[in-house]
């Protein structure tokens, strides 16, 4: 969902016969799903609109960022495009030199962190596809089920994508399944992969490959591959592992048959750093000293290893996703690369390539495969794509391919003569199915699975095709095939069959983000898959449900489409997401009249959540992407959401999950560009009143617009983003339209050096209604002393670090404003000391402007023994004095009076913590994990 762009009304065009059937199904029926209506609706994602996101950050290979992290990660590396092994190191152990000095502690349950989950994170029907309510969980990327599951014991382990390792002995219940945190010894919680020693006959020894290879955002960079050898309850890392891994993403793991000391590791490029908004550092390849993107092998067990296939030099940007052993010749090994399709080594040789994917000169095309045995012969499938024919320019369709013998393969070909296509773009076509599978982001949700021992049944995983959910598919997400992904003559030469929704009603329906899939060792029906939406089995049973086609206000090809997918789903699709804390928080806003009881906070791809005293459950008040959230200080039944790249919601109604209005038309027709999260808040003084954050400031004083008109005419479900008329925001200090280069442009070139970027954090200080601190994404840092004026051209802006020679040209995380003095605050930076570029140390930085003409400023440094670890976000407890800096690893304080830096209390795991929220009067500080979910600490 949220980290796809949104596909433009222009490539739709394409798309012709779908949109006609849409328009008749929003006249004929009566749609349960809010989140199915708005796909519907708005043509794609349904928390995007009508526009693209401007995502404004290169990503350093000269071309956009594709979301929020890889955006963020930009900017942590910022003024340099990457990050060295040794920054990411030292700033690790900078915390862990903290950490070990321990922290001051207290008595009576100060100081102490407490879990608020969610465990049981609850949707709604009304914000899914299909009407039913299910239970989700955080982004998932590894998946392993134990080659000895049986109804007895059936032990699954999963690796989430910022919330760890976890285990249970109970894979096959239909629901609680008793999950168990399993990272003890694990030195981040961030995975790709997860796999069994065949040579353990036990199935006790594991290896985790730490770090996100998957091209998105927030594909976490690891830091090496970790071995358990009691089934996941402890681990340790394999020392060794750590030069070819760290900063890296692995993509796949592969272990040797017939020696467990042989072991394959696939690299792939991966991102670190996250802020609430937009911020954070990544891992590219260039000039930085880190270890080359490629297939590494070990022969002892990972003593010692060796770059057996350098794909980065080979000319792949992003790295290797997936590396396998051919079953019949365990001296024949396969990976595939970003841009580089598959290659192959015989018998320890070269490896050389013998699939070429379609697209390689661009760096997000990607392919994924499957080994299996038919006929004593090496039997391949293979997918790729990249982003397909609905962008500009258009790009092929994901498609599959088949090779039924591999040593007919010619080493250093591309083989296209032996390559079969399975898949047609033309609706009706029995190929048609596997269709543009991954949509627009087949460099996120791809895959590609054959069972142990059924070589005919083949699993193609990928998005949701959103605006077929419901008319001539049912979103295409999972497809299945019994016959290779050939015509079946005894079924309609049906091909592929729909696994997106079960035959319930309303039906179950996997999340549109898919990852991995994984089948049961001795009952290929039976699968389990994981996505952005936490991990789901199916009941291994399987009914016709094409009947429902017939209802489906669709066309004659499309109904033959339908009636083919549809012919067989899962009777069944089960939920195994009670139990994990696995949600990956970005921001957490408090409800000012209850700061203990009602709180938001944003998500990765799992919307906005609401917290209202019960820890075991959170329900989601409104889909899609969740970025920075807020209450009205005057009547907190008012409350924003965000989704990314400048859409957002109001909601006058206590977070009613039906009652959101879009309101951000007026920035994003304004074509300014934004960052992925931006930086939005509501006046912590003047009831009404918001500021948002583009190349402008923008200013509302009546939360978005009337709220009558607002909900009539801008219903979140129905309304594009960029609908004229929804939302009065206007620009502050130039035109009230905005617009790049205008009077008032915090990043223009007229402010002087450090021109660029988007704007990054905008505060308003506590004590009066007019001050309000603005930074860019470039390290420019503003004041205004009045906010509030009339006409809003009015509002004058003076930059304060051009009057100091100490403030680092880097990303400022956070600015928290004194609200006893307006004119003094606390700053905290990204990025790293020794960037080359950087120009000057330091990460917090205790600020005061004196106004004059144009005033002068004071630049403190806090910094003292942190040495250099970036800071994500940064509060104060204005009671006691103490600052409080949130990192990639936890949370530190900084004690008033100090000058040394100690880990904020105890009990909060290593986990990266974009945001925090300081309630000082409740005497509460929440801090929002990337992974992990939400914690809060009571102060003395």
């Amino acid at each position: 969902m949220g980290v796809a762009a949104v596909a433009t009304c222009a490539a739709l065009a394409t798309l012709v016969p779908v949109e006609r059937e849409k328009d008749e199904a929003l006249r004929g029926r009566t749609l349960l799903s809010g989140a199915l209506l708005a796909a519907h609706t708005k043509g794609g994602d349904p928390d995007g609109g009508s526009v693209r996101a401007i995502p404004g950050e290169s990503r350093g290979d000269g071309s956009w960022a594709l979301g929020a992290e890889e955006e963020l990660a930009a900017r942590k590396a910022y003024p340099a495009d990457a990050i060295s092994p040794d920054q990411t190191a030292a700033a690790q152990r900078s915390f862990n030199t903290i950490k070990i000095r321990g922290n001051r502690g207290s008595k009576k349950g100060a100081f102490l962190w407490n879990s608020i989950g969610p465990t049981v994170a609850f949707q709604p029907g009304v914000l899914g596809f299909t009407g039913r309510d299910q239970v989700t969980a955080g982004r998932t990327t590894a998946l392993l089920v134990d080659r000895t599951c049986n109804q007895g014991r059936c032990r699954v382990w999963i690796g989430a994508a910022g919330g760890g390792v976890w285990r249970t002995d109970h894979g096959l219940h239909t629901n609680n399944p008793g999950w168990k945190f399993s990272s003890a010894g694990l030195g981040s919680n961030a995975f790709g992969s997860i796999v069994q020693d065949p040579t353990d006959a036990s199935g006790d020894t594991l290896y985790a490959g730490t770090g996100e290879p998957n091209a998105s955002a927030d594909s976490e960079a690891g830091v090496g591959v970790f071995k358990s050898t009691d089934g996941g309850k402890t681990w340790s890392l394999i020392p060794a592992s750590a030069a070819i891994a760290n900063t890296r993403g692995i993509g796949k793991i592969a272990v040797d048959p017939t020696d467990g000391r042989i072991i394959y590791v696939a690299t792939a490029r991966a991102v670190r750093g996250v802020t609430s908004t937009s911020g954070g550092a990544y891992t590219t390849t260039g000039t930085a000293p880190q270890p080359n993107m490629g297939l590494y092998k070990t022969t002892d067990g990972g003593a010692s290893w060796t770059l057996v296939w350098d794909a980065q030099t080979a000319g792949s940007v992003r790295g290797v996703t997936d590396v396998e052993i051919d079953r019949l010749d365990h001296t024949t090994v396969y990976a595939s690369a970003f841009q580089l399709g598959i290659y192959r080594s015989l018998a320890g040789g070269p490896f050389q390539q013998v699939f070429a994917g379609q697209s390689p000169t661009i760096n997000v095309d990607r392919t994924e495969f499957a080994l299996t045995v038919k006929d004593g012969k090496t039997r391949i499938y293979a997918t790729n794509g990249a982003q397909g024919p609905n962008v500009r320019p258009p790009q092929p369709y994901s498609a599959l391919f088949r090779t039924d013998d591999a040593s007919l393969l010619v080493q250093g070909s591309p083989n296209v003569g032996l390559w079969k296509k399975l898949t047609s773009n033309v609706n009706g076509d029995p190929y048609y199915p596997t269709y543009n599978f991954c949509t627009e982001q087949c460099w996120y949700d791809q895959d590609v699975a054959t069972p142990p021992g059924s070589p005919d049944t083949v699993f193609v995983v990928g998005s949701y095709t959103y605006v077929e959910a419901g008319l001539r598919s049912n979103a295409r997400a999972v497809l299945r095939s019994t016959t290779a992904g050939e015509p079946d003559p005894a079924n309609n030469n049906r091909t592929f069959t729909d696994m997106t929704w079960d035959t319930q009603s309303p039906p179950y329906g996997i999340h549109p983000d898919q990852h991995e899939i994984a089948f049961h060792p001795t009952n290929p029906d039976i699968w389990w898959s994981t996505s952005d939406g936490g991990i789901v089995r199916s009941s291994g049973q399987y009914a016709d449900a094409s009947a429902q086609c017939d209802s489906r206000p669709i066309g004659v090809a499309s109904m033959l489409t339908c009636h083919r997918l549809l012919s067989a789903i899962p009777s069944q699709i089960y939920s195994l997401n009670e139990g994990l804390v696995t949600l990956q928080f970005m921001s957490v806003s408090v409800n000012p009249d209850d700061p203990t009881g009602e709180v938001q906070g944003g998500t990765q791809d799992n919307g906005t959540w609401l917290y209202t005293g019960s820890s075991n459950t959170w329900t989601q008040t409104i889909y899609g992407d969740g970025g920075t959230s807020g209450f009205d200080v005057g009547n907190p039944a008012i409350r924003f959401n965000q989704f990314f790249a400048g859409f957002g919601d109001v909601n006058f109604r206590s977070g009613d999950p039906t009652a959101w209005v879009v309101v951000t038309a007026p920035m994003l027709i304004s074509g300014e560009a934004v960052s992925f999260y931006w930086p939005e808040i509501t006046d912590p003084v003047v009831p009404g009143t918001m500021y948002t954050g583009f190349r402008h400031v923008w200013r509302t004083k009546d939360d978005g617009g009337d709220q009558a008109f607002l909900e009539a005419n801008c219903a979140e479900f129905t309304t594009p983003g960029n609908k004229p008329g929804c939302g009065d925001w206007v620009a502050l200090g130039g035109p009230p339209a905005g617009g790049a280069n205008t009077a008032g442009d915090l990043t223009a070139a007229a402010f002087g050096d450090r021109a660029g970027g988007t704007v990054g954090q905008v505060e308003r200080a506590a004590g009066d209604s007019g001050t309000l601190w603005a930074s860019t994404t470039l390290g420019r840092v503003f004041i205004t002393k009045n906010a509030d004026a009339e006409p809003a051209t009015n509002v004058v802006f003076t930059r304060l670090d051009s009057l100091v020679v100490n403030d680092p040209n880097r990303f400022v995380s956070s600015i928290y404003i004194d609200p006893a003095d307006s004119n003094h605050a606390w700053i905290s930076y990204s990025g790293y000391n020794t960037t080359i570029g950087s120009s000057a140390p330091g990460h917090v930085f205790e600020v005061t402007f004196t106004p004059g003409s144009p005033g002068t400023a004071v630049w403190a440094d806090r910094s003292y023994d942190l040495d250099d670890l970036p800071v994500t976000d940064l509060v104060r407890d204005d009671y006691a004095g103490d600052l409080y800096a949130a990192t990639d690893f936890g949370v530190l304080r900084l004690p008033a009076g100090l000058t040394s830096w100690e880990t904020a209390g105890t009990g909060l795991p290593i986990v990266e913590t974009p945001g925090l929220t300081m309630v000082a009067s409740a005497r509460r500080l929440y801090a929002a994990t990337h992974g992990m979910g939400m914690w809060y600490m009571n102060l003395p």
